[in-house]
């Protein structure tokens, strides 16, 4: 009896060898004749299969295109039963899609950038604005809790004396429950060069009733020792609810001292079919500016959010923000109308915080006078990239036509 050395295969008997061979011979014919049922013309592609073999269409290229014109993208071989429709569907597909990007584009650029209808900023059609935040008490040993917290801030970004008022409402699967505060306190992140230098302050909450369900705070960094500085600042609460123990937290941005103010002067223009406002402000440091405002008309209901987006010297300096003539007609706005709400900022690029705040104005801003309809324009909003855009869109429908055409299409 021969013994196998280690690591060594025996060579397969002369009649195993025919069987193993047999079976990869019938393994193959038996793949061969799938992949050719599976191909097979007697079975047309679906939508999904069509869609997901042709390739993406690229901006400003003509793909399908040859020395004899334009054609289908995918031509299925020749006397494939289904091919001519499966290639129409292909084609009108494509058009349906090109004619579909050029009509979202004309109707989403028909306003300028800085002069937007306020239905389309639900969040921000008040200054200020933090969303809600509902989430589980956050448990030391990570496990899965039935208390839950909800945190309500006026607002994140503070600027001078400013304070932000935060609201804690506890809750488990039964409903309200009370919370308990075994520490509330501010600090400098961790992760800011400042954080070693600057101890926490404490933060008093209070029992806003309910049967101590909600507690809220009134924090002015100013006040509580963050007076010099400029950047994020946490706000962390240690909790107790019905017996579990967790942690919170609020963040706000914080800037000392504010950069530029406005000094309520407004002046107003009527440019080509359009009301521009420029708002006075008194510049410390020049810079590219953020200036954003809603506007009511005179029955009070908000139809425009307008922004000023561009560089500002120093001293006395104007932002223009214009509330755009075909805006004003498409909304039926009537005049006089009111500016509300002004928010600005410093913008820091490529740095954190991004941003210095400017001191805004909650409330009517400015009033303007009122003026005849006939002075807005209907016309649709200009600039040399929407017409590039524009054309380039309705390059690709004409080509997705010819496509269409090319395939027996209508």
């Amino acid at each position: 009896m021969t013994k196998r050395s280690a690591g060594t295969t025996a060579s397969p008997r002369p009649g195993r060898r025919r069987l193993v061979i047999g079976a990869a011979v019938l393994a193959a014919g038996l793949l061969l004749f799938w992949q050719r049922d599976r191909l097979s013309p007697r079975r047309a592609p679906s939508e999904d299969e069509i869609l997901a073999a042709a390739p993406a269409h690229s901006a400003g290229s003509a793909p399908g295109r040859d020395q004899n014109g334009p054609k289908p993208r995918w031509m299925p071989a020749a006397g494939e039963d289904g091919a001519e429709e499966s290639a129409r569907k292909i084609a009108e597909k494509r058009l349906e899609r090109a004619r579909h990007t050029l009509e979202g584009y004309v109707q989403a650029t028909r306003y300028p950038p800085g002069a937007r209808p306020l239905s389309e900023k639900p969040d921000l059609q008040k200054p200020h604005s933090v969303a809600k935040n509902t989430l589980p008490l956050a448990r030391p040993d990570h496990k899965l809790t039935d208390a839950r917290v909800t945190l309500e801030q006026d607002r994140m970004y503070l600027v001078g004396d400013e304070a932000a008022r935060l609201v804690v409402s506890c809750t488990t699967s039964d409903g309200p429950a009370r919370c308990e505060v075994l520490r509330a306190e501010a600090r400098v992140p961790e992760t800011m060069p400042q954080a070693s230098t600057m101890p926490p302050a404490r933060v008093a909450f209070a029992d806003e009733g309910a049967g101590g369900s909600a507690i809220a705070a009134l924090f002015a960094p100013a006040k509580e020792g963050f007076g010099g500085y400029h950047g994020p600042i946490a706000v962390n609460l240690d909790l107790r609810i019905e017996g579990e123990e967790g942690a919170a937290q609020f963040n706000l941005v914080y800037t000392p001292a504010p950069p530029a103010r406005f000094t309520g002067d407004v002046r107003e223009v009527i440019e080509n079919g359009s009301l521009c406002l420029y708002l006075r402000l008194a510049v410390d440091k020049p810079g590219r500016y953020v200036v954003v405002g809603r506007v009511d008309d005179a029955e009070g209901d908000g139809f425009a959010y307008l922004e000023h987006n561009d560089p500002l010297g120093a001293g006395a300096q104007e932002a223009k923000m214009c509330i755009f003539g075909k805006l004003v007609l498409d909304e039926r706005a009537k005049s006089p109308f009111v500016l509300r709400d002004v928010e600005a900022y410093l913008l820091k690029e490529d740095t954190y915080p991004d941003r210095e705040l400017v001191p805004g104005r909650d409330g009517p801003f400015h009033t303007t006078k009122a003026y005849p309809e006939s002075v807005f324009s209907d016309a649709e909003w200009q600039s040399e990239e929407r017409d590039r855009h524009i054309k380039e869109f309705t390059k690709n429908v004409k080509e997705a036509e010819g496509e269409l055409e090319a395939a027996g299409g209508p």
